[in-house]
């Protein structure tokens, strides 16, 4: 793939949710991670469930899923001291190899971003690999602040 000019970007739909489990599978492939039987299902299952997720999908012409961007939309509570504004953490960011270094990654980022202020999205927010750090800093995103802190409980 050399150009970007015929491939489309748009929000998935409930009827793309077998297209954008495949691309996680994919994902998870490429990671060495091989699905269980029934994955599939189950991830499409979940994925219908979860109304706070929004996600982007980028298809060729024949409509062949090339990419896929999602994550979750998070809302700050009203306080005194500050707006109840909002922020997205991307969870995924994959496209697959055939359309890698052609401008997909970023044409579905910019569709994220371009959606975020329209649903007051102030921030947005996601795990930098070190190969996806060049897009990311293209597309605008900067190292977080300093004052981040997390504690996992899974451990």
């Amino acid at each position: 793939m050399e150009t970007t000019q015929d491939v489309r970007v748009r929000e998935a739909v409930p009827t793309d949710a077998f297209s954008v489990g495949a691309l996680h599978i994919q994902d998870e492939r490429e990671r060495g991670i091989t699905p269980a039987p029934g994955f599939l299902d189950a991830f499409a299952d979940a994925w219908l469930r979860d109304r706070a997720r929004r996600t982007w999908l980028a298809e060729d012409p024949s409509g062949r899923p090339l990419g896929v961007v999602h994550g979750t939309r998070v809302q700050k509570l009203p306080s005194a001291h500050r707006p109840a504004d909002a922020w997205f953490h991307v969870s995924l960011l994959f496209v697959t190899p055939d359309a890698r270094n052609a401008g997909v990654g970023e044409r579905l980022l910019r569709a994220l971003l371009a959606w975020a202020p329209t649903d007051r999205v102030t921030r947005v927010q996601l795990n930098a690999v070190p190969e996806a750090r060049g897009l990311y800093e293209r597309v605008g995103f900067g190292a977080p602040s300093d004052r981040m802190m997390e504690l996992r409980l899974d451990t």
